[in-house]
């Protein structure tokens, strides 16, 4: 005999599930108590809130590639928890959420508190989660349960990434029962999760290849698929091999190092002038992993993007993501390394307009030109700070195996347009729906998931106090994470749609965040002058303890940066 709580652990291990994230409530403490016998497979990670936990979930899965798992009580996992869950739902990021409608037991056609099994009295969490999911399970027995989790990884990590939910009646969280009368037997994981992914084929890759090779002014637009299919070389490959400048959506920033001489940066309103201009003057553009959304596109501006003008080759894993928002020259089905290592291979031996080696170095004049990553702002001595100041000095102090992780708000307009990546993937931003307070406890996460590698988390002053629990959190597991809070006292973002005169809820005093990360017993600074923030950074992320940098910044719009 096994309980639901022991073919649960046995099912993550058996598909390398390691974490499990979480705060648990109603049925689900019945479930998780078999890991308590598994501590050496499944790491339990209790967050504070749901919808850190569902933070720390997604960045478990940015990470490794594996669904992250979720586990807390319905209608919270749904409310709080949807905070981060429809962040892994827009960006495409593989969640797994087990949960439960808290009917205790056979009540639910009665309105039990906290009950959401979409009865009279209760509410429908059912149709909450299908809302912000791939694909949900409402589950009433143990056999049902099993099937529904193996699905559930399923779904989550096949075409295009995203969350899937298994939700159960109360009683299935500790029923006990013989896995040989499971319905319908059960053959082993691998065989649900062995399937290939799209792959282009070899005539739409010489197609593309052609295309490429005859362009005078090509452009690569590199998206978070290429992070997702870890296509890193196959990206680099191709530019070097035809000489095409490499720009980036927002979630895509680093899937090139912004040092090698191809990349561009980052496109859109927050994005480097030249990989805009290169972008609008490309003849062939070859959009990779990236839809090619109004948040990367100036809102899908008439004047960037033409495609009456220009040929758009786009690639994505889901064939409805090509050709959606802008018509296609072609449009292809596919993992993006493959189709890049594809149109490669079809490219060697052509003859292309452009000199591959001469290309790489007008990219590299041209930077220097536009001061790409060295703009004036960047080297300000104003007080109080300003933030491209904050960001130029933590370009100088990072190395290329650190990690960033960045918030929503203004400090990621900054830091997208400014921030000079040095290595592939070391960027982690959240942008599927980018909400103030991610980067905490996501930064919790990737520093528990690997803790010999300096995890730096920038967030603001907004984002850091809705998620202060974190603090708690950083004590308690004892992580070396380094936190820069650039603090303005208010909501930057917000407020930057408000007349200077007319500035409602957006505004407030002041928060000492250095002395509050003090009691946490994690080192801290506040700076208030240009040159003390290299000195701060330095010692923070020279550290072998946990620290916080707070730099009091100006609070001027993130508009300045439109280019």
């Amino acid at each position: 005999m096994k309980t639901t709580g022991q073919m649960f652990c046995d099912i993550l291990e058996e598909a390398g599930i390691d974490h499990v994230f979480g705060l648990p409530g109603g049925a689900t403490p019945l479930l998780l108590d078999a890991l308590a016998d598994r501590k050496d497979t499944i790491k339990p990670v209790l967050a504070r809130h749901e919808g850190g936990a569902a933070c720390m979930a997604d960045m478990y899965a940015r990470l490794t590639g594996k669904p992250g798992v979720l586990v807390g009580q319905g209608i919270w996992i749904a409310t709080s928890g949807g905070y981060g869950i429809v962040e892994s739902f827009l960006a495409g990021v593989p969640l797994v959420i087990v949960t439960d409608i808290t009917d205790y037991g056979s009540l639910p056609q009665f309105g039990p508190y906290q009950d959401g099994s979409g009865d009279y009295g209760s509410v429908d969490l059912p149709a909450m989660m299908r809302a912000m999911t791939k694909f949900t399970t409402f589950v009433s027995n143990p056999s049902e349960f099993v099937h529904g989790l193996r699905l559930a990884i399923k779904h989550a990590t096949t075409g295009r990434p995203g969350p899937a939910c298994v939700i159960m009646k109360f009683d299935v969280s500790y029923a006990a029962f013989d896995p040989e009368t499971i319905n319908p037997k059960l053959y082993p994981l691998a065989g649900m999760l062995s399937t290939s992914p799209p792959c282009i084929s070899a005539d739409d890759a010489k197609k593309a290849a052609r295309m490429l090779a005859g362009a005078k002014h090509p452009v690569i637009i590199a998206g978070r698929g290429v992070h997702d299919g870890r296509a890193y070389d196959e990206l680099r490959t191709l530019a070097e091999l035809a000489g095409i400048p490499v720009a980036t959506s927002y979630m895509g920033k680093s899937s090139i190092p912004e040092t090698h001489s191809l990349a561009v940066g980052t496109i859109g309103a927050i994005g480097q002038k030249l990989a805009n201009d290169l972008v609008t003057g490309a003849d062939v553009i070859l959009a990779v992993g990236t839809c090619l959304a109004p948040d990367n596109t100036k809102m899908m501006s008439a004047d960037f993007i033409r495609p009456d003008q220009q040929k758009i080759i786009q690639v994505d894993i889901d064939s409805r993501n090509a050709g959606w928002t802008y018509p296609v020259a072609m449009g292809i089905t596919s993992d993006a390394g493959l189709a890049l290592t594809g149109i490669a291979d079809a490219m060697k031996g052509m003859k292309l307009k452009i000199d591959p080696k001469k290309k790489a170095e007008e990219i590299a004049a041209k930077k220097k030109e536009y001061r790409t990553f060295d703009e004036e702002p960047t080297h300000s001595d104003e007080t109080p700070i300003a933030p491209e100041r904050v960001v130029n000095e933590l370009n100088a102090v990072m190395k290329e195996d650190d990690l960033l992780v960045l918030d929503g708000g203004n400090n990621r307009m900054w830091f997208a347009h400014h921030f000079m990546s040095k290595k592939e993937g070391q960027v982690i931003a959240p942008g599927g729906a980018a909400g103030v307070g991610y980067a905490p406890p996501a930064s919790v996460a990737a520093q528990l998931l690997q803790p010999k590698r300096r995890v730096v988390c920038v967030s603001g002053d907004g984002g850091l106090m809705m998620q202060l629990y974190t603090l708690e959190m950083v004590r308690q597991y004892q992580v070396p994470l380094t936190m820069v809070v650039l603090n303005n006292s208010c909501l930057g973002n917000v407020m930057d749609f408000q007349a200077p005169d007319r500035r409602v809820m957006t505004q407030y005093p002041t928060t000492e965040f250095a002395t509050i990360a003090s009691t946490f017993d994690i080192e801290s600074a506040r700076v208030e002058k240009p040159d003390d923030i290299k000195h701060a950074l330095e010692n923070a992320i020279s550290s072998k303890k946990a620290s916080l940098v707070e730099v009091l910044v100006q609070d001027y719009a993130h508009f300045k940066l439109s280019s």
